[in-house]
């Protein structure tokens, strides 16, 4: 098949980027198994397994629809997979995945609102579909690509946190505060929605028990997950997914979430990990985290 993937964001991501590494991911199974990829994106995109990569120009976050190829037509696509709500007319079968929530921006062609989800509409997971108001609409959990990770049974005394260091809802706060009751040690690594966050308010909660090593990708970054006591991923929102969960799993981490959003559908308590409502609850599996194989 001619597959057309689209996507609004640089793939693969220099550090770390959920939405980013599944579309590069799933482009490369796609390519591999023998189906060609002509990908559309901003400038920086590298896949060099597809058949063609082709930037694409957002002003002020609308998409110009006319996708330009190398002699190729768009119409000779069997179907196109955009990875982010758009309310366009692509003039060929298109899937949508949506990877969050839709945060709605007037006049943005690239942002959906919860009414203007149909039938094309691919979600994260059941909690993604129902929260977004379409039960109904299929959802497909996201995969790791093993090659990325490295399984380690041999755990160094740390507990590790990763994302958005200052977006509120990934729940940073009862991370430090939960090491700290507990005498442990976490490192955090991601970057910030505003930097001035790390001076202002991060800057002060560090020692040598919590560290912040900064953005993370490639070796670096599962090194840390495979060295791991567990990942402490205590999600404050309706989470559509969490792909930090199975890249932890991947390289034989256990994990320490809440029961927000998809979190049940993907943990299995006492297998994977440990999942908890409360501050107290999250420093009793700390103890208990150990005990998993």
């Amino acid at each position: 098949m001619n597959i057309g993937m689209f996507s609004y964001n640089v793939v693969p991501p220099k550090d770390y980027g959920g939405e980013e590494r599944i579309v590069f991911w799933l482009s490369k199974e796609l390519s591999k198994m023998g189906h060609n990829i002509y990908y559309y994106g901003p400038p920086g995109s590298c896949l060099p397994f597809a058949k063609e990569v082709n930037e694409i120009e957002f002003a002020e976050g609308i998409v110009n629809t006319h996708l330009k190829s190398n002699g190729f037509l768009l119409s000779e696509l069997d179907i196109l997979h955009i990875h982010f709500p758009s309310r366009q007319d692509f003039g060929i079968p298109v899937l949508k995945t949506v990877h969050g929530y839709p945060f709605y921006k007037e006049g943005d062609a690239c942002y959906g609102r919860y009414e203007d989800f149909d039938e094309n509409y691919s979600f994260l997971s059941d909690s993604h579909r129902k929260v977004s108001g379409r039960p109904g609409n299929p959802f497909v959990y996201n995969g790791v690509d093993l090659e990325e990770f490295y399984l380690s049974r041999e755990k160094d005394d740390y507990f590790f946190f990763i994302g958005k260091v200052d977006w509120n809802v990934k729940g940073v706060g009862f991370a430090i505060s939960a090491v700290r009751e507990m005498k442990k040690r976490l490192i955090i690594a991601g970057d910030f929605i505003d930097p001035a966050f790390y001076k202002r308010e991060l800057k002060d909660m560090l020692d040598e028990d919590v560290r912040y090593v900064g953005p993370v990708g490639g070796r670096e970054k599962a090194e840390l997950f495979s060295r791991a006591r567990a990942l402490i991923f205590p999600t404050l929102w309706d989470e559509p997914f969490g792909l930090v969960v199975l890249e932890a799993l991947a390289s034989g981490t256990p994990v320490l979430s809440s029961y927000k959003g998809a979190m049940p559908e993907i943990m299995k308590p006492g297998v994977t990990g440990f999942m908890a409502n409360t501050l107290l609850e999250l420093k009793e599996s700390m103890n208990v985290v150990s005990d998993i194989d």
